[in-house]
């Protein structure tokens, strides 16, 4: 894309972006990985403050058929069509659980396992294809195309315009679920919303860093920023810095001379934990001092 190309060009002499504008094939990545930061760090922050991680976890296994599915009845650039499609699927599954059984850990890794292992067997229905199931699983960040970073790139920005438009019912369910429900407040649109949100975020990712490693993405930034602040409005800006630092810092890592190579999934993906493990001394010193933000 020329604006994309173009975007490259402007950045190629900025300092510390030198690395990542330098060729079309890591800038496209670098793109993604930044809108991937920032959508994944708001919904994180939903994520940690509902205690929805296994959820997420629920969510990034069961969108495999869909991955799957698109990869081998319409090639690499149909996967996040198909794990889109499953995703809604998924999304409307766990919502119902959380309805019918409110908190219901059993019910969701039915729904986990059966997905992931549904992927699979699909897999391997039309073929062999147990040489690709890493890709399919862990990505192919350095293959992003501009057409599946236009898609990834929309695909954030839904899960941005979701959370978005119910934050403060999404905040107010976190806090006093009841309350909420008195108030007319619409709990199963809520968490649909919410379980949406976080499909999207896998989604975007699918084929790039892969759905097994996103989990990393959607949890770890909204527990970073809920490590440093007590406030939501000081939890979102540390959560969406550690999701883009993250990316950037990955970016760098797979970049870096070494003697063997080294996975770029599981670069950005250990960067994100990385930020993480640097931030956990200062949560520490701050709840010492009593005085978190």
């Amino acid at each position: 894309m020329a604006g994309i190309d173009g975007l490259r060009l402007l950045l190629a002499d900025v300092p510390g972006l030198q690395t990542v504008a330098g060729a079309p094939f890591l800038f496209r990545p670098f793109v993604m990985l930044m809108f991937l930061g920032v959508a994944a760090g708001l919904v994180g922050v939903i994520v940690n403050l509902r205690c929805m991680e296994f959820n997420a976890e629920a969510m990034v296994h069961s969108v495999f058929p869909g991955i799957v599915a698109g990869a081998v009845y319409g090639g690499i650039e149909k996967i996040v069509p198909g794990a889109a499609i499953v995703a809604v699927i998924v999304a409307v599954a766990l919502t119902a659980l959380g309805r019918a059984h409110g908190v219901n850990e059993a019910g969701t890794a039915v729904v986990l396992t059966s997905f992931f292992s549904f992927g699979i067997v699909l897999s391997l229905w039309k073929g062999d294809m147990s040489g690709q199931l890493e890709a399919l699983m862990f990505g192919r960040l350095l293959e992003v195309s501009d057409r599946r970073l236009v898609e990834s790139i929309l695909v954030c920005l839904v899960a941005l315009a979701v959370i978005a438009a119910s934050w403060r019912v999404q905040v107010f369910r976190a806090f006093d679920r009841d309350g909420a429900q008195a108030l007319g407040v619409n709990g199963t649109l809520v968490d649909f919303l919410a379980n949406a949100a976080i499909a999207a975020v896998v989604v975007a990712s699918s084929s790039a860093v892969g759905v097994l490693l996103v989990v990393g993405y959607l949890v770890v930034p909204g527990a970073a920023g809920r490590l440093i602040a007590n406030r939501i409005g000081v939890m979102i800006p540390i959560a969406i810095a550690v999701g883009v630092a993250g990316g950037y810092l990955g970016m760098l890592a797979m970049t870096a001379d070494t003697p063997r190579p080294v996975s770029p999934q599981a670069a950005v993906a250990l960067a994100v934990i990385a930020v993480y493990v640097v931030l956990l001394p200062i949560g520490a010193w701050l709840r010492r001092k009593g005085a978190p933000a």
